[in-house]
């Protein structure tokens, strides 16, 4: 998924993407409810706007950025 994601990354500027490494980032994980990976969390104005779960295509990064 991270190269699926960096890809995404690269061309949509407007976007900002962080990746979490949820072994050595327990309590982030608790604290966003994340129990599956690749988990995407969109983040707007402090709250999350949407969550995807699982491996999605470039496409599918791309509308989830813009969603």
């Amino acid at each position: 998924m991270r190269p699926v994601v960096s890809e995404v990354a690269e061309q949509e500027t407007e976007v900002d993407f962080y990746y979490v490494d949820v072994d050595r980032n327990a309590e982030l994980a608790d604290k966003f409810g994340i129990r599956s990976i690749p988990t995407l969390i969109k983040i707007k104005n402090g709250k999350e706007t949407n969550r995807s779960l699982g491996f999605i295509p470039e496409n599918q990064v791309k509308e989830f950025a813009h969603s």
